[in-house]
């Protein structure tokens, strides 16, 4: 495997020596975004969509970061080259820099681009209900922030319990998405996803599938389901960056519902 690639504020160091201020006020309170893109050889996958989304977040929280669309593409392209894998995966991160409430140094806000070896699998899925619930109404959802961890706490609620991901549930009780990815079940020939107003992340493989089942004349439906809902379905796969489509074998919830790889 390749040593990784990275860039802080458009400037390439060794990855043994990147660093971060222990005064970023990302640190103390996980202000910040980050976007993960995959790249076949030196081509970005869906980057355009990826940086609309980073400026989405940013332009909703009204915050100014280290954010120079022309410049971080001039970058991500070159880690991108930098890097010798066929496929790799690429993370932005934009920290927040120096907060007057601490003393010390005081760090300016960081670009930093991190570019790694990365392995395209098919890998089929089985999932539960987390018990990590969202509010629809919180304005951090649907924006790629620093603030993880009901995602990630969902993802180790599952591990823990023997399954690859949870799926994230709002204060009605219709799911949202994964701890890492949006989720599609298929009905009778149609496709439904759950609509982004109940909390899930516009994911760009999502945005994706849905223009390309709408360009085979395929029925999408962006519709509220609940976990009880889902299982009725006849197939169900899950997408993201950097596992693009995976199916689902297996929902537990008053029991395991099992299901096939579908077509």
């Amino acid at each position: 495997m390749a040593d990784p690639v990275v860039y802080i504020n458009d400037k390439r160091v060794d990855y043994r020596k990147a660093s971060v201020s222990v005064f970023d006020y990302t640190l103390h309170c996980a202000i910040g975004f980050f976007e993960s893109i995959l790249a076949v050889d030196d081509r970005l996958v869906l980057v355009v969509e990826h940086l609309d989304r980073m400026e989405s977040g940013l332009d909703r929280l009204g915050l100014q970061l280290n954010y120079n669309r022309a410049r971080i593409l001039r970058t991500l392209r070159r880690a991108a080259k930098d890097h010798p894998g066929h496929v790799k995966k690429i993370k932005i991160l934009l920290t927040y820099g120096y907060f007057p409430l601490w003393p010390g140094s005081r760090p300016g806000p960081k670009t930093i681009i991190i570019v790694l070896d990365h392995k395209l699998e098919f890998k089929k899925q089985k999932l539960l209900v987390s018990p990590m619930v969202i509010s629809s109404a919180d304005p951090m959802r649907g924006i790629k922030s620093l603030n993880f961890m009901t995602e990630w706490m969902s993802q180790k609620r599952a591990h823990d319990a023997g399954y690859d991901q949870g799926i994230i549930v709002n204060q009605d009780g219709h799911i949202a998405e994964t701890g890492s990815a949006n989720i599609f079940m298929v009905k009778r020939g149609k496709l439904y996803t759950p609509p982004l107003e109940v909390g899930g992340l516009p994911g760009t493989v999502r945005r994706e599938i849905i223009r390309i089942a709408g360009a085979n004349d395929i029925v999408v439906h962006e519709k509220k389901l609940t976990p009880k809902e889902l299982v009725q379905g006849d197939e169900i796969f899950t997408t993201s960056s950097f596992k693009l489509v995976w199916p689902v074998v297996a929902v537990k919830l008053d029991r395991v519902y099992r299901f096939l790889p579908g077509p």
